[in-house]
């Protein structure tokens, strides 16, 4: 009877430590893990207002180099079904990069590009001194996402 204890707490033990330990690959890696395996990161995602998120790209010295702005989607699958409106995504814009920073604006444009297998690369454009806007088309007259490219 007592070796048989024994042998249940040894078991129950070992179940414990196999238990903590692999508490790190139940719940993934940590952002310290991640930057501790990899560095900074190249890109951080900000939640900038209910449903919509931007995600911030950086040059090697720190300097953003593009702003990809889109709505926030927490499912396994990332449709390009959700859009924002208009008004939305350009006052996010503007909080963003305000015309101050934008310089002197050149030109604007509509892209119709086809880009297979969903034809969804079509939308506006507009280029100013020290950056570019795109914005994406979506479906029923909204915005899919915008980018905001630095010039170098």
């Amino acid at each position: 009877m007592g070796a048989a204890v024994k042998v249940l707490s040894v078991k129950r033990i070992f179940g414990i430590a196999c238990l903590v330990a692999s508490t790190g690959a139940i719940f993934g890696q940590s952002r310290e893990e991640l930057r501790r395996k990899y560095s900074v990161p190249l890109s951080e995602t900000f939640a900038v207002r209910p449903g919509m998120s931007v995600t911030a790209t950086y040059a090697a010295n720190g300097t953003i180099t593009e702003l990809f702005i889109s709505p926030r989607t927490t499912g396994l699958i990332k449709l390009r079904e959700t859009t924002l409106s208009n008004e939305s995504i350009r006052a996010v814009v503007d909080e963003l990069v305000p015309e101050s920073t934008r310089g002197k604006f050149l030109i604007g444009g509509f892209i119709n590009a086809t880009c297979l297998p969903e034809n969804d690369c079509a939308g506006t454009s507009e280029d100013y001194q020290n950056v570019t806007i795109y914005y994406n088309a979506g479906r029923k007259g909204g915005v899919t996402y915008a980018v905001v490219q630095w010039k170098r």
